[in-house]
């Protein structure tokens, strides 16, 4: 069982236990209640209520039970990271075994004796209600809401909780067991019960009573003024959270992001000037060759190879314009919008562009409106396969069709002869790879190089398939990996958004690519002349227009992390020093980032929110760093989902994963796919100063609370999210 299962089954048991201590306190506050019933003549109530009170022990020993459960599984939750099991251990166990022990105690000994007498009191004196009943009740009260508790600690107060709120939590424990002793056990009550028994008494001995006086003795009736004053102060704490987390959450409408003013928690001195990220526009040679682009957002309806038609947004085409250069050139892209109502912006997925050319709305621009335009210019630093999209409203705008591929070509490096671009994306429920929601076929002659690259431009997981040849995985996230070797049966795992460039020797007959999320489509490279490759033929004519069934949950998938070989020189991720060795970089600060679900309102609105460290954004504090740090970054995913976590502007190195260190290549990445239950620790290096987003790129998510920022010391944006400048990153 790995460790998301094993955070599945604890919240299993959590709920479970919760329920029975609630019914196990209900048929125990209700026992007492039944002595009336025996006056009556018909003894058929005896069997009723000792099967009650076998209920009531059956679900008190079921309510031990799953709190052991839980407990059985915490070494399981540390091996695989302390961070599953931080705040189990360190407060649910207190919280709930005190009270579960107290109410095993209690309640499981006034039961068996309640059960053995039948109907007799449990006290000697039948004007005082058994003190032991009152025991166990309280208890199971306890125990109740103590499990009650430890699931609000999960869906509520998260990993991290503040002192106040274990305060409140515990308050709230306590103000329940409170109501229950002025609801179940006031002296007036007690009074009516021992007129109660009194008065069974009186008939089980033939004396005639008053019908006043039977009756109304239920302790679960009419709540007394004490007890209302109690619930209400609950209420009235529960609300005001609400209310507090609700003005949070609405905090970042029209609000300025604050300038980092110290990078060890933030507390150097106040910045008198800071640096804000419009000056952040990085240096391009003069003499450097440009490259202009210019692309024209809109909205339009797309008529896709199958015939399907659909509404679109696009930057002029699906994908958009192919955008290409080479090392060392300037890349100039003049975007303008037509008629995305919603607004748009060019986010340079992956690829470390100055700070001021990001394009995140309400952090590194205002968003770009119909009508308006905005021109992005950048020096061609690095090489390799990236793409591009909008980051303002960005879960609908990359979904509905604002992206595109980038490819930066190194000039000294041979080219492959045959160089394909193959963008994966779900566009309204139709899987399409590149342009096509079908076939699309391209020629090699046999022999010839050929390198395809994959790019993930959706939000969730792709799967890809290559058959027909072994391959070699070239680069992941534009990096070359060292000394790739070949590969055969096995698939290409992609996060949402990464990327992987995949080489092969083009054999004599075809060679096909296909994804587990556009069932319908296929790339089929062909030698020319083949049939594959004749222009009156389509792709669907000679490879079969589904992938084998059960191909995409049978077939391993090739592990990155040991890949490739080691690069000696690079493996602390350090520059070299004069002699040639790697210099090591030391680590200046560590961060961790747990991944989670709690309630929380997000911008306002009450969801079930994807946290970061407990909190969703804009609540999840920054990553404050100073150029030149190092900072060494652990990712703890305990949701059931993956989270491909993207840092802006940055490169990170793993270092582990699940405590493993890689094998393989180098693994440099700027998009992390942690699968759920895994533990990633990365190295980034402080080199891009800026405000920059850090987020999860399943867009849903981080529109759902998942992102934060990582902002460098000194430096301010005069960008607002929200307000009149309707900027709405995802």
């Amino acid at each position: 069982m790995n460790t998301s299962q094993l955070l599945a089954v604890d919240l299993v048991l959590s709920a479970l236990a919760a329920g029975a201590w609630i019914a196990a306190a209900w048929l125990t506050a209700s026992v007492r209640t039944d002595a009336s019933s025996t006056a009556s003549p018909n003894t058929d109530s005896k069997p009723d209520k000792s099967r009650g009170i076998d209920l009531a022990l059956l679900l008190v020993g079921a309510a031990v039970a799953l709190t052991v459960g839980r407990y059985a599984l915490l070494p399981a939750l540390v091996a695989g990271s302390w961070w599953f099991a931080s705040e189990r251990v360190t407060i649910n166990v207190p919280l709930t075994a005190i009270p579960a022990a107290w109410a095993a105690t209690a309640g499981v000994p006034f039961l068996l004796r309640r059960r053995n007498t039948g109907s007799k009191p449990v006290t000697g004196d039948p004007g005082r209600p058994g003190r032991s009943r009152e025991w166990a009740v309280l208890a199971m009260v306890a125990a109740a809401s103590s499990a009650v508790a430890s699931l609000a600690l999960t869906f509520i107060l998260g990993p991290f909780p503040a002192l106040w709120s274990l305060v409140v939590l515990l308050f709230m424990v306590a103000a329940s067991v409170l109501i229950a002793k002025l609801a179940l056990f006031t002296p007036q009550r007690v009074a009516r019960e021992g007129a109660a028994a009194r008065d069974d008494a009186a008939v089980r001995a033939g004396v005639s009573v008053r019908a006043g006086r039977r009756g109304g003795a239920s302790p679960l009736g009419r709540r007394p003024t004490a007890a209302a004053a109690v619930a209400g102060l609950m209420i009235c704490t529960a609300l005001g959270s609400g209310v507090f987390a609700w003005l949070g959450s609405r905090s970042a409408d029209g609000a300025t992001i604050a300038a980092a003013v110290g990078h060890h928690g933030g507390t150097g001195a106040p910045v008198t000037d800071p640096t804000p990220v419009t000056s952040l526009v990085g240096d391009a040679p003069a003499a450097a060759v440009v490259r202009h682009y210019e692309l024209t957002a809109r909205v339009e309806q797309v008529t896709l190879p199958s015939g399907q038609t659909t509404e679109a947004w696009t930057y002029g085409s699906l994908p958009g314009p192919a955008l290409e250069a080479q090392l060392g050139e300037v890349m100039e892209v003049v975007l303008n919008n037509r008629d995305v109502t919603a607004g748009v912006t060019l986010h340079w997925h992956g690829y470390d562009v100055p700070n001021a050319m990001d394009g995140v709305a309400g952090a590194t621009q205002d968003a770009v409106m119909p009508g308006e335009s905005m021109t992005y210019r950048f020096a061609a630093a690095q090489t390799g396969t990236y793409w591009y999209h909008t980051h303002q409203d960005s879960a609908e705008g990359v979904r509905k069709g604002l992206y595109g591929t980038f490819v930066v070509h190194h000039p000294a490096s041979p080219r492959a002869d045959t160089d394909i671009v193959v963008a994966g994306h779900d566009l309204s429920g139709l899987g399409l790879l590149g342009s096509s929601d079908r076939g699309s076929a391209h020629t090699a002659a046999p022999g010839s190089n050929v390198r395809v690259r994959l790019i993930n431009t959706d939000s969730v997981q792709q799967r890809y398939l290559i058959q027909g040849t072994a391959f070699k995985a070239v680069a992941v996230d534009g990096t070359e990996v060292n000394q790739p070797q070949d590969v055969t049966g096995k698939l290409l795992r992609l996060g949402a958004g990464g990327r992987v460039d995949i080489a092969f020797t083009m054999p004599a007959t075809p060679v096909t690519v296909r994804s587990d999320t556009a069932a319908s489509a296929v790339v089929v490279i062909a030698p020319p002349g083949s049939p594959a490759a004749d222009e009156a033929a389509t792709p669907e004519d000679v490879v079969p227009d589904k992938a084998p069934a059960g191909v995409f949950t049978t077939t391993p998938v090739l592990d990155l992390l040991k890949y490739g070989k080691p690069r000696l020189e690079e493996l602390d991720g350090g520059e070299k020093d004069g002699g040639g060795k790697a210099a090591k970089r030391p680590i200046t600060r560590e961060e961790v980032m747990v991944l989670d679900r709690q309630f929380r309102f997000v911008d306002g609105i009450p969801r079930y929110a994807f946290t970061v460290n407990g909190a969703a954004y804009p609540l999840v504090p920054s990553i404050e760093v100073a150029k030149g740090d190092t900072v060494k970054v652990t990712v703890v995913n305990r949701t059931s989902e993956p989270h491909p976590m993207h840092p802006h502007g940055h490169h990170v190195q793993v270092l582990s994963r699940n405590g493993v260190t890689p094998s393989g290549s180098p693994l440099i990445l700027d998009t992390v796919d942690v699968l759920p239950g895994e533990v990633w620790e990365l190295l980034l290096h402080a080199d891009n100063p800026g405000i920059w987003m850090d987020h999860c790129h399943n867009l849903d998510h981080a529109a759902e609370g998942m992102m934060m920022l990582l902002k460098y010391q000194g430096v301010s944006s005069p960008f607002v999210h929200g307000g009149h400048s309707h900027n709405r990153p995802e």
